[in-house]
C-alpha cells in the first residue's frame, strides 16, 4: 500500500476533526505520525488537542511531558488553542506551558533568515515578481504547489518565512511590523541576483500571509501594484486603518470561500479599502471552505489581469 503524504493526513484528520470524532482522529495521527519525522512538534501538538477534546487530561499531560524531553516547544500563544480548555487550568499543565515558553523564546534567537524562490525557465529579461507568503502555522515551502502557477507563467516567486516561530518548522506574522522587516530583507536579498520588474511586482498570500500582504502592500514599502489573497485573515483589521487612510495606488483581489469559518475577516477588511477607495475584485466560491480553490490557475489569471489593468 503507498504510504499517505502528510496533506492528506492533514485532510484526513481536519475531515474527522469538523465531524466531532475525536478519538478516531487520535487514532489516525497515532498510526501514521512517526512517518513524518520532520512534524513531530506539529503531530504531537495534535494529540494534546484531540486527547483534550477525549476528556483524557492525564495522557494530555504524559504527551506533552515526552514532547518536551524530546526537545519540543511551543510558543505560548499555541495554548490559547480551544481544544485545550479541558486542562488549561490544571497547574501540572501551566507548569508545563512555561517550561515549553521558555524554550520558544531560547531557541527565537536562533531563527535564521529563511526564503524559496520558484524560478521560471527564462531569466535574460526583466521579471514579474509575486511574493507569495506562507499563512499562520506555515514556513516558506507552504502552498507552493499553488504560487508556482505564477512560476509557469513566467513569474519568479519568493516565498519568504517569518521569522517569528510557533514550535519547529511552523511560523506566523503575527506582529506585523518584524513581518514586513523580514519581507524586505529577502526581497532585498533576491533583487540582488535577479532582474525584477517593478511595475510587475504582486504580493499574495494565504490565510494570516493574505493579511500580511494586504499590510505590506498598504505600507508602501514595496512598489507594489498590488495584492491576492485567500482565505484572508487577520486577527485585528482596524490595524489596516492609519496605513489604507495614506497608501499608495494598489489593486487588491480577495479569493474566498462561503464555507471559510474566517469570512468575517475578509469582509471587514473590504469594508475599510472601500471606505478609503482602494479598488478591489471578490472571486467568491459557494462550497469552499478555507483554502484554495481547486482551479487557482484561472482564480490567478483573472486577479493579474485586474491588478495590473
Amino acid at each position: 500500500m503507498e504510504q499517505m503524504t502528510f496533506r492528506e493526513l492533514t485532510d484526513q484528520v481536519i475531515a474527522l476533526y469538523s465531524q466531532s470524532k475525536y478519538d478516531e482522529a487520535l487514532q489516525l495521527v497515532g498510526k501514521n505520525a512517526e512517518q513524518f519525522p520532520e512534524e513531530l512538534a506539529r503531530t504531537t501538538f495534535w494529540k494534546m488537542c484531540l486527547l483534550s477534546l477525549c476528556d483524557r487530561p492525564d495522557n494530555v499531560m504524559s504527551v506533552f511531558r515526552q514532547g518536551l524531553d524530546d526537545g519540543l516547544w511551543w510558543a505560548e500563544s499555541q495554548f490559547v488553542d480551544s481544544d485545550l480548555d479541558a486542562v488549561r487550568d490544571l497547574p501540572e499543565f501551566k507548569r508545563l506551558m512555561d517550561e515549553s515558553s521558555m524554550k520558544c523564546i531560547e531557541m527565537q534567537s536562533h531563527i535564521q533568515p529563511a526564503r524559496t524562490l520558484l524560478i521560471p525557465e527564462d531569466t535574460s529579461r526583466e521579471l514579474p515578481l509575486l511574493i507569495g507568503l506562507h499563512g499562520r502555522n506555515g514556513h516558506n515551502d507552504s502552498n507552493l504547489e499553488h504560487w508556482d502557477v505564477a512560476r509557469q507563467h513566467g513569474w519568479l516567486v519568493l516565498s519568504p518565512q517569518s521569522r517569528q516561530a510557533l514550535f519547529e518548522g511552523a511560523y506566523c506574522w503575527d506582529d506585523n511590523d518584524q513581518g514586513l522587516s523580514d519581507i524586505l530583507f529577502q526581497l532585498e536579498e533576491v533583487m540582488k541576483s535577479y532582474n525584477i520588474d517593478r511595475e510587475r511586482t504582486v504580493i499574495a498570500g494565504f490565510s494570516q500571509g493574505a493579511g500580511m500582504a494586504i499590510y505590506t502592500a498598504l505600507s508602501g514599502k514595496i512598489s507594489a501594484r498590488g495584492f491576492i489573497g485567500v482565505g484572508t485573515f487577520i486577527a485585528e483589521p482596524d490595524l489596516l486603518i492609519p496605513l489604507a487612510s495614506r497608501a499608495p495606488s494598489i489593486r487588491g483581489y480577495f479569493v474566498t470561500g462561503e464555507k471559510d469559518h474566517t469570512l468575517d475577516k475578509a469582509k471587514a477588511i473590504q469594508k475599510l479599502l472601500k471606505e478609503n477607495q482602494i479598488r478591489f475584485k471578490e472571486e467568491t466560491f459557494p462550497e469552499l471552505g478555507h483554502e484554495f480553490p481547486p482551479d487557482f490557475e484561472s482564480s490567478f489569471d483573472q486577479a493579474i489581469r485586474f491588478i495590473l489593468e
